[in-house]
């Protein structure tokens, strides 16, 4: 972030050869787009020397100055001094010129991968937000400090703020994913509203059959689904530029919202949502059947995919159906200790993410991660923050994730807590007589992770 806009804005008038070689400047939402008529006079180095500036980006004709938030400040200050007309900020997708791409698994997966990033990235300050006033609830609350009682107002008021950050995370991430897609928001939230209407979790709690328009429709709550909304919102983009091509100009005010649902909820609640949560179930017998039978491999399955489990929704499930098992035998040696890894991991990503990832807010972002993570045992807004955004730090969670499980099922280390014990840092006493053994597990997920992160970096962003 700019904090003397005066004095950077000269030093990059100065770096790109000064307001005489500047034709023309524009800016979006994170870039300051200067038109050179001699790009040769610029100097790129130097220009990523000056303080607030995240990096220097070459495209369309352009010198691109990437500063994130403040750059229209920074804009206004140049038109100032160069003697240009300010103009409106331009779209970001200016960029974005589409090409054929082969179609190959890793395109298949970096296009997945974008459209997630791209529909989460918009929602992070929500993330942060609800991930502060839960750490308040947490931390003072009755169960630790004891600051706060559960009569506070402070303390209900606190964790209302936390709760509606991510029990309503579809109306957030339908409305961001609407934005991506180029798709009209106010349809998009209007089917997240169908998925959290009372009546529908009324009818998913009952576990009495439903059918859209005759289709039976699986019971599956949406609360917190995250990826089901933005596929959701994917196909409905689709339908809605169909419906914009075949319907005459006269009907469509009606028509459009109207069919565009009409197609939705079938497709939505009977295909797309279901197919996410049938996906996932299959993941959740796979690891409930390779706890039973190939141990140490299982711990290292978990700790990789716990954090999509968590995403879908199905941790929870797998829980409850391995929880009689280890009541009766008296310990778990795969599930929880590689539960407990992955989380140790994903506290050495976010610490890596907040000491090397590129820009100010995205250190800030990995702060604050850290911060609700390590003191209220917070996770969401790393899993949706950090984790569904950036590849190298999912990369680096799930080998920080797997050492630490691995060598938790080498050391032969049991959990015998099966409740949690508030703070992440105190998961070792879950071992009970191996507390050891899982403290070395902790620590080596925790400092695999970290390692990697300093050592590699993250996937570089704009802001």
């Amino acid at each position: 972030m700019v904090k003397d806009v005066k004095q950077a804005t000269a030093e990059i008038i100065a770096a790109a050869g000064g307001k005489e070689n500047i034709a023309a400047a524009t800016h979006c939402m994170t870039r300051l787009r200067l038109n050179l008529k001699d790009e040769g006079l610029s100097s790129d180095e130097a220009i990523n020397k000056i303080e607030g500036v995240i990096s220097v980006v070459h495209a369309g004709g352009q010198v691109q100055v990437v500063i994130g938030q403040g750059v229209d400040k920074v804009y206004d200050e140049l038109c100032r001094i160069a003697g240009f007309e300010t103009q409106n900020r331009i779209s970001e997708d200016l960029d974005n010129v589409k090409t054929k791409e082969k179609l190959t698994p890793k395109s298949v997966i970096n296009s997945m991968m974008g459209a997630l990033s791209g529909s989460i990235t918009p929602i992070l300050p929500i993330f942060i937000a609800a991930g502060i006033f839960k750490m308040i609830a947490v931390l003072f609350g009755p169960k630790n400090f004891g600051l706060l009682t559960e009569t506070s107002h402070l303390f209900m008021l606190c964790n209302i703020v936390g709760s509606a950050g991510y029990y309503f995370l579809p109306f957030y991430a339908a409305y961001s994913a609407a934005k991506k897609f180029n798709c009209n928001p106010i349809m998009a939230l209007l089917f997240a509203g169908v998925m959290l209407h009372p009546d529908m979790l009324a009818i998913v709690s009952s576990g009495e059959a439903f059918t859209v328009y005759g289709i039976p429709m699986k019971l599956v709550s949406y609360v917190q689904a995250v990826i089901p909304m933005v596929l959701i919102v994917w196909a409905m983009s689709y339908v809605e530029k169909w419906l914009k091509k075949v319907l005459p100009n006269m009907v469509r005010t009606i028509g459009l919202p109207v069919l565009t649902m009409a197609i939705m909820l079938p497709v939505g609640l009977c295909v797309l949502g279901p197919v996410c949560t049938i996906i996932m179930g299959w993941i959740a017998d796979l690891i409930v059947w390779l706890s039973s039978t190939v141990g140490i491999l299982a711990m290292v399955v978990v700790a990789v995919l716990w954090p999509l489990v968590i995403s879908f929704g199905m941790h929870v499930p797998v829980m409850t159906a391995l929880l009689p098992a280890w009541m009766e035998m008296g310990f778990d040696a795969i599930v929880s200790p590689a539960t407990i890894a992955q989380s140790m991991a994903a506290i050495g990503a976010e610490l890596g993410y907040a000491l090397r990832s590129d820009g100010v807010e995205n250190r800030s972002l990995g702060w604050s991660c850290f911060v609700t993570n390590v003191t209220a045992n917070i996770g969401e807004p790393w899993l949706y923050g950090i984790y569904l955004r950036d590849k190298k730090a999912m990369l680096w969670h799930a080998i920080g994730a797997a050492s630490g499980a691995l060598t938790m099922g080498l050391l032969g280390a049991k959990v015998v807590m099966f409740s949690g014990v508030g703070f992440p840092w105190l998961n070792p006493l879950r071992f009970g007589e191996d507390m050891i053994l899982g403290a070395i597990g902790c620590i080596v997920a925790f400092a695999v992770s970290l390692t990697l992160s300093l050592l590699f970096g993250f996937t570089k962003k704009d802001a």
